[in-house]
């Protein structure tokens, strides 16, 4: 059976939100709420070349008291435009979920499906707190006019964070001030998260 992903009419989305091309639009909950009460399921093979819509894809990064987890995909990877490639964001498309859920917790299940799919909290790490951040668009490529990005921050009590798939990935604690020296090999989300969030 062919995936479903959540997505929006793109037209229906700049209603919502302003528009940006390229970077981080900073809204409240009660924009997203908006979005997601109006997001809708749809083939992905369709979706993946129709710029009418946009996906919606969660887009988590890990940080503990000024520190940011960054991930290195590695040649294990099937996607290759990826390889070798920065980022701290764990995020990917949301299938249909419970029904009985609300969108709202819909939306914080399939985050921390996506979070859980990639690492394992250890020794007493928690989350602290789930902060929504705002939205990333790039419409200025192919693949960022399909999609657009929710960003949030997930809060986590220790650094005992471990990743499941160490084929595809490799992974490490960067302290806030450290993170510029990796920018060049950032991938273009995790480049506007760091310009128009971190820095």
């Amino acid at each position: 059976m062919e995936e479903l992903v959540f997505a929006l009419p793109a037209d229906k989305l700049w209603e919502i939100l302003t528009y940006k091309e390229k970077g981080l639009i900073k809204e409240d909950g009660e924009v997203l709420k908006k979005i997601i009460q109006n997001g809708l399921f749809r083939k992905r093979s369709e979706m993946e070349e129709d710029p009418s819509f946009k996906q919606i894809i969660p887009y988590a990064i890990i940080s503990n008291k000024g520190s940011y987890f960054l991930f290195k995909r590695t040649s294990g990877q099937t996607e290759k435009r990826l390889h070798n490639k920065f980022s701290l964001g764990v995020g990917g498309h949301m299938n249909p979920g419970n029904p009985k859920d609300s969108k709202e917790q819909y939306l914080l299940n399939e985050l921390k499906r996506e979070l859980f799919e990639e690492v394992k909290l250890l020794n007493g790490c928690l989350i602290e707190d789930i902060e929504f951040v705002g939205f990333i668009n790039d419409d200025a490529i192919p693949v960022g006019r399909v999609h657009i990005g929710l960003l949030y921050n997930i809060h986590v009590s220790n650094k005992d964070v471990v990743i499941h798939e160490t084929d595809k990935m490799t992974a490490d604690w960067i302290d806030k001030a450290d993170l510029a020296a990796f920018y060049d090999g950032m991938e273009t989300w995790t480049r506007i998260t760091f310009d128009d969030y971190i820095k």
